[in-house]
């Protein structure tokens, strides 16, 4: 196992044994998703397990992908990155590489599971990537939709007011969202699933 984020891996490896994966929906991402502290609640009575893990990008859920779901498999994978991927300087092709690895990965396990994929989401502090993070999205959207069971979930255009990000959906570094950008996520990803009646 790589180092680079060996103790958080560990933590979810025993999460992940202990968790009922019947009709699961796993969770696996940044810290947009770690720090989702009512995630379970606000999406049940989904069976829901949180994976995620700070600082992550989709290379790095690629590498760890199979640490964490070798012995275990998931009806849906609900998928965030793409902040950190940003900040690192990596451009879209190469997130769009390390993306399709982790699907391919999922897809080759689970040929019938479902991926859903959150939009990166726009915040005040990388509100002079905006147009980096929209033609990323773009291209994440083009790839997960190619396949029948590969799902978008836009949150992205629901963060933003007159083309800009909404600082009070965020905690003071104006990064990480407060409970107002969750209720947003929240309503999104409840309208998604119903939609698809899953």
């Amino acid at each position: 196992m790589s180092l680079g984020f060996k103790d958080e891996i560990i933590v979810l490896q025993d999460k992940v044994a202990k968790h009922n994966h019947h009709e699961s929906y796993a969770f696996y991402g940044s810290s947009s998703i770690r720090l989702w502290e009512n995630l379970e609640s606000d999406l049940a009575p989904r069976n829901i397990i949180n994976l995620g893990f700070g600082g992550s990008s989709y290379g790095w859920m690629a590498h760890y992908y199979e640490d964490l779901f070798r012995n275990q498999r998931h009806d849906h994978y609900v998928l965030y990155a793409g902040d950190n991927d940003h900040s690192s300087g990596h451009l879209s092709e190469r997130i769009l590489t390390n993306f399709r690895r982790l699907t391919h990965e999922i897809w080759s396990d689970s040929p019938t599971a479902h991926i859903h994929v959150i939009s990166i989401k726009p915040s005040p502090h990388r509100e002079h990537q905006l147009m980096k993070i929209r033609e990323t999205n773009d291209i994440l959207r083009s790839s997960i939709t190619s396949n029948d069971k590969g799902h978008w979930v836009n949150v992205f255009d629901e963060m933003l007011i007159d083309e800009k990000p909404i600082p009070e959906l965020f905690v003071e570094d104006m990064l990480h969202m407060n409970e107002k950008g969750y209720a947003i996520w929240k309503r999104v990803l409840l309208k998604h699933f119903e939609g698809l009646k899953c």
